[in-house]
């Protein structure tokens, strides 16, 4: 039978709308191993500078005034009044993708992200065009009203509430397939707890407290390991800052001072081996961080949401006894000062994430998207032209 050509679109690498294009990716090789696929950072190849401008803006407003994020983030007025420029925007975009969609004729367009998800949806409903077939992966526990649009064919979405927003959103039921939040095959791989933490230089036997700040390092955790560092419970500290090489040797300067041993790193592709070892993460509720130690079965500490997607995920981890969440740092340290002084609440909160956690998820969103491929395929498919340049997987 034949293999699709599949592209993925995701928006910004190291993030988390890359880690589950690649997942969803994995887990398509698992089935059909020949697929031609092709990553690409949509919004940096359709406009690189607006990418990079868009996303210095977005921090920007995040540190200065995020009740503005919090008031556009899913608000149909906003969604109404800004049509026209989301529409130009559209056009802007797909024309750029358009030579994508021609040199390498992809059978399905994957979207991890909502803006190149209506870009390719805004594209087939002007051309009259029914392929590439079109999915939507959500990467948030919850679903804003920019991911609904009736040209996209499918929607991989994390749970029923989730796919129930849809719905009120517009979209049919029969579109909607919930699988959970595509993580990484190797997050469920094991680990060797013991050569981890020798390979760390930790101290064994020892509780670790996993502090994270997401791709951007972002959050008080200079704040919470000061904080952290106070108590007098004996345990190992492990800080990931992600892509703030600022924060990073910040903490580094600062390391050889605390007397709880700290192990700082910026970006890593080892996460789940930092989290298999540790007791417990103080993070940001970033979807895929969450959708991870949820795997892992991690109690989580939650800190400084960003207004919007990770508010409305602490919202949902919250409710299903997970996670809890702290106001400054010195609430960080409050909660693992008593977390480990009653093991039995930690207990609690892995059983709960025992329940929740989708560890297969990438596995059945894979399955999902070669299914409406299969579905959806003309009985005779013409033959394309093989493309040289492009190789069996490529990531731009």
């Amino acid at each position: 039978m034949k293999n699709p050509r599949i592209l993925f679109l995701y928006l910004t690498k190291h993030s988390g709308h890359y880690a589950a294009a690649v997942a969803v990716e994995e887990g398509v090789r698992c089935f059909a191993p020949n697929t031609e696929t092709l990553l690409l950072d949509s919004f940096k190849h359709a406009n690189p500078v607006l990418s990079k401008v868009t996303l210095q803006a977005y921090l920007a407003m995040l540190k200065a005034a995020p009740e503005i994020w919090s008031y556009m983030y899913d608000n149909l007025t906003f969604q109404k009044r800004t049509k026209k420029i989301r529409d130009l925007l559209h056009r802007g975009n797909s024309r750029k993708l358009e030579s994508v969609l021609e040199e390498f004729q992809p059978d399905v367009v994957v979207c991890t992200q909502a803006f190149s998800c209506g870009v390719l949806a805004s594209w087939k409903q002007k051309t009259g065009r029914e392929t590439p077939v079109l999915v939507g992966v959500l990467t948030d526990f919850v679903a804003h009203r920019y991911w609904a649009h009736n040209k996209v064919d499918l929607y991989i979405v994390p749970n029923e509430a989730t796919k129930a927003t849809l719905v009120s959103h517009g979209v049919l039921a029969s579109r909607i397939k919930v699988t959970g939040i595509p993580i990484r095959r190797r997050c469920t791989d094991p680990v060797n707890c013991e050569a981890v933490v020798a390979k760390l230089g930790l101290r064994p036997g020892l509780p670790k407290i996993l502090v994270m700040g997401g791709s951007l390092g972002l959050g008080p955790v200079k704040s919470v390991i000061r904080k952290l560092d106070k108590l007098p419970q004996p345990f190992d500290i492990i800080a990931v800052t992600g892509n703030n090489e600022q924060l990073k040797e910040q903490l580094e300067r600062r390391g050889g001072k605390l007397r709880h041993p700290t192990r700082i790193f910026g970006f890593v592709e080892n996460v789940n081996e930092l989290m298999e070892i540790s007791e417990i993460i103080v993070t940001k509720p970033g979807g895929i961080t969450a959708a991870e130690a949820l795997a892992k079965q991690l109690p989580m500490i939650i800190i400084n949401p960003i207004p919007g997607q990770e508010a409305k995920n602490t919202e949902f981890l919250l409710s299903h006894g997970v996670a809890v969440q702290a106001e400054d740092a010195n609430d960080v340290m409050l909660f693992v000062d008593e977390f480990l002084r009653n093991p039995e609440k930690l207990r609690q909160m892995r059983a709960a994430a025992r329940l929740l956690g989708r560890p297969q998820a990438a596995e059945d969103a894979a399955r999902s998207v070669l299914q409406i491929w299969s579905t959806k395929r003309a009985p005779v498919v013409a033959a394309k032209v093989p493309i040289a340049s492009w190789g069996a997987r490529s990531a731009l």
